[in-house]
């Protein structure tokens, strides 16, 4: 703790929203009669079960379940280690849970939540940075298509630059003697360049395919809106299915 005294300066700044909440009930519930507060975390299935071979159409069949996702059953109880015995009760079975399902927890229940500190400025509380490289045969100032007829390239990522990938396949879409381009994508970020790159050189007159894989967990909602895009742009889009 010494190595953090802007931290230690600062933690009164610092609350839980849940004990935010719990200070100020009568804001939230004005003229009422209120009694203590507890916290409670309950954890849903958000497993996708779909039979491919019955769906005539997957993205829109994924779509529907993913709508439904939040009112899925629930597989856990978290409660605080304050919470009195009979709401405990109450609430396992409200969500048609057994006691083998509820966890006390002393302390805060969404630890993840706990992830926001990492922005925090203080890079002296924090791992240093990975130091990624570049494979020798790609420092040279020569094209990548010209380093790949001399000799294969491994790539082992997240020790290789992922820069490479990016600047393969942008060069690939810039290039007019590159006819197609075809790849898999399984997960991608909110504003991928790889996706960017793609939709560039389909506008320019390339024969353009990606298999996208819908039901990437988590992921579903912002591959189906990439899919989307792709198709707009001219892409041919496949999803994960053996046909």
């Amino acid at each position: 703790m010494r190595s953090c005294p802007n931290l230690l300066q600062e933690e009164s700044l610092l609350s839980l929203l849940g004990s935010l909440i719990a200070a100020n009930p009568e804001v939230l519930f004005p003229e009422m009669r209120l009694g203590r507060c507890h916290s409670f975390r309950a954890t849903r299935d958000a497993d996708l079960e779909i039979k491919e071979d019955e769906a005539s159409d997957l993205l829109r069949t994924i779509q529907q379940h993913l709508r439904r996702r939040r009112f899925g059953l629930a597989v856990r109880l978290e409660v605080s280690a304050t919470m009195p015995d009979q709401m405990v009760r109450y609430l396992t079975s409200s969500l048609n849970l057994t006691p083998e399902d509820v966890y006390i927890i002393d302390g805060p229940l969404n630890i993840p939540d706990l992830m926001e500190l990492y922005d925090l400025d203080l890079p002296e509380l924090k791992d240093a940075p990975l130091q990624m490289t570049i494979p020798a045969p790609l420092r040279e100032p020569i094209s990548l298509f010209e380093a790949i007829k001399q000799q294969d390239v491994l790539l082992h990522h997240p020790y290789s630059a992922y820069s490479t990938v990016l600047d393969f396949i942008k060069m690939a879409a810039a290039d007019s003697d590159v006819l197609a381009i075809k790849m898999c994508l399984y997960r991608t970020g909110r504003n991928s360049p790889v996706v960017q790159a793609l939709i560039e050189a389909s506008q320019k007159g390339k024969q353009v395919a990606a298999l996208v894989e819908l039901k990437a967990r988590f992921d579903e909602e912002s591959n189906i809106e990439w899919a989307r895009r792709l198709e707009e742009a001219g892409v041919h889009v496949v999803y994960g299915l053996v046909d």
